[in-house]
């Protein structure tokens, strides 16, 4: 897998992103960008698009591969996540969403991923169970885990290896404002377990990306958050902006690399082309040991940490 992968969390979700049908167009020019220069997975789940527009994102992602060149067609992986909804019971269920899933994409699943883990381990084993019936009937290739902490990782993968798979990677809040993963072992449970951790929000839902200010805020529920972070996260995105004028790069691209330092594949959202390029220039280099403490220390000194996802496990 690329070092970057293309989130599509944004694709079909009107109430945070504020996506709108005519986006189509240059969503597709920014999936054709993004493959012909080397992005080679996509994440989405059967949760992303709303209201109306439940699946949305796997629709489009199917209705792009679908007119995708063969050979490119071959290099590229979908990762989706299918939701732990508290109506969907027994093993059925499950199955039953990913075929719907299989339907939107137009293809079997790269990577079978488990949004969060259910509330009080409910239907847990079933879903798992599921999941390796999937696998060995072709329906998916691989399984990983998303929102997990080191204590339920190790719990599925010891679950999984009775059946005989394996758990491949674990998607986690991640980034120079969520750094739990480093401080609560699960970056050390993952190298143990051989599973690749990928860090999703890696710009801390764009407050990483220095684009705004506090004359210039983004609008909907973004911009709630961000009039109460910005002005504690001034010392940060100043360490941030002298790396990025050092190196020339852009602080959006240092804050990625960070994130690759540390062992994570990245998955940052993509809707058009020219934040596609500005994300892509975050690979194919590394921060120094210098300037990647400057970022750990000046991170850890931040006094607002962004909020975990209220479905992240322990």
């Amino acid at each position: 897998m690329s070092p970057i992968g293309c989130g599509t969390w944004a694709w079909g979700n009107r109430f945070l992103w504020g996506y709108d049908k005519s986006d189509d167009d240059n969503l597709k020019l920014t999936f054709d960008f993004v493959v012909k220069n080397g992005v080679n997975w996509f994440d989405t789940a059967d949760s992303y698009g709303t209201g109306a527009l439940s699946g949305r994102s796997e629709e489009l992602l199917g209705e792009f591969l679908s007119t995708t060149s063969p050979r490119l067609k071959k290099q590229i992986s979908i990762c989706t996540k299918l939701a732990p909804y508290p109506w969907r019971i027994g093993e059925k269920s499950m199955i039953t969403a990913a075929n719907e899933s299989i339907s939107r994409l137009g293809r079997p699943i790269d990577m079978l991923q488990l949004h969060w883990p259910p509330s009080l381990g409910w239907q847990e084993a079933s879903y798992l169970s599921s999941f390796s019936t999937l696998v060995k009937n072709g329906e998916a290739k691989q399984i990983g885990l998303s929102n997990y902490g080191p204590k339920g990782l190790r719990r599925v993968s010891k679950v999984l290896s009775s059946y005989g798979e394996k758990v491949y990677s674990n998607q986690v809040q991640f980034s120079l404002l969520s750094r739990d993963p480093l401080t609560n072992g699960l970056m050390n449970t993952c190298q143990e377990l051989e599973v690749q951790p990928i860090g999703y929000s890696a710009l801390g839902l764009g407050l990483l990306a220095d684009t705004y200010s506090m004359d210039r805020l983004p609008t909907g529920p973004r911009g709630i958050l961000f009039r109460e972070y910005l002005p504690s996260l001034q010392p940060l995105l100043g360490e941030l902006r002298a790396i990025a004028t050092a190196r020339r790069k852009t602080v959006p691209q240092v804050a990625l690399n960070w994130c690759q330092c540390k062992g994570a594949l990245v998955l940052v959202g993509m809707r058009s082309i020219h934040q596609a390029k500005d994300n892509l220039g975050a690979t194919g280099w590394r921060l120094s040991q210098a300037e990647e403490e400057t970022l750990d220390r000046t991170a850890a000194k931040n006094p607002k940490q962004l909020v975990q996802n209220s479905f992240q496990s322990s």
